[in-house]
């Protein structure tokens, strides 16, 4: 039994990066879910429908963190000094398209409350979803010139994080408007309720 030696070094190494990814991220997504119901709070004055809002938006971007890690490790990816900040990476660049996503659709449920989510849905990815769609695919080539380091732990960051900002986009466009469905539907009955009394 060694006290000392490489191994037992590189084994201390491993479990901080693990603490560290778990806190930094844990840090994160408790930021982003506050700045999430700030942003419902400003668009609604009232305070559970904010935080309700806030918590349906964040759920989909803490699903693209453990697709990731879920990814990473099916894939045998060693978290390391890189790799460690996917997680609250993928969070950051998950939130400005939930946002964008979420106030488009709620855009469209004020602009036609007659329609139902599928229609707001459908306009949505067709306006925001496409602006979207670029913005990710221009980040994702940038990040796929790191394929080419000759330095492997800055080609697994390059790969995981391709697919992390791929996961973000994807769950915008198609978790965010089904778990969303149930405000717009109340906005929806609310706006008509106005245009009525019109």
């Amino acid at each position: 039994m060694e006290l000392s030696g490489r191994a037992l070094i590189l084994a201390q190494i491993s479990a901080d990066v693990a603490v560290s990814a778990v806190t930094s991220t844990a840090i994160v997504a408790g930021t982003i879910l506050i700045v999430l119901i700030i942003i419902q709070f400003i668009r609604t004055n009232d305070v559970v429908q904010s935080v309700q809002r806030g918590v349906v938006t964040w759920i989909p971007l803490i699903m693209v963190v453990l697709w990731v890690y879920g990814i990473m490790g099916l894939a045998g990816y060693q978290l390391n000094s890189q790799t460690v900040t996917i997680g609250a990476l993928a969070l950051g660049l998950g939130v400005d398209y939930a946002v964008h996503y979420v106030i488009r659709l709620e855009e469209e449920a004020e602009l036609h409350p007659e329609k139902d989510i599928s229609d707001w849905t459908s306009k949505t990815t067709a306006t925001t979803g496409r602006a979207m769609f670029g913005a990710a695919l221009s980040t994702a080539g940038g990040f796929a010139i790191l394929n080419f380091s000759g330095l492997l732990p800055l080609r697994l960051f390059g790969q995981v994080f391709i697919v992390a900002i791929s996961l973000a986009m994807i769950s915008s466009v198609t978790l965010l408007p089904a778990l969303y469905g149930p405000f717009l539907r109340r906005d929806a009955k609310r706006h008509l309720k106005h245009h009525e009394n019109e």
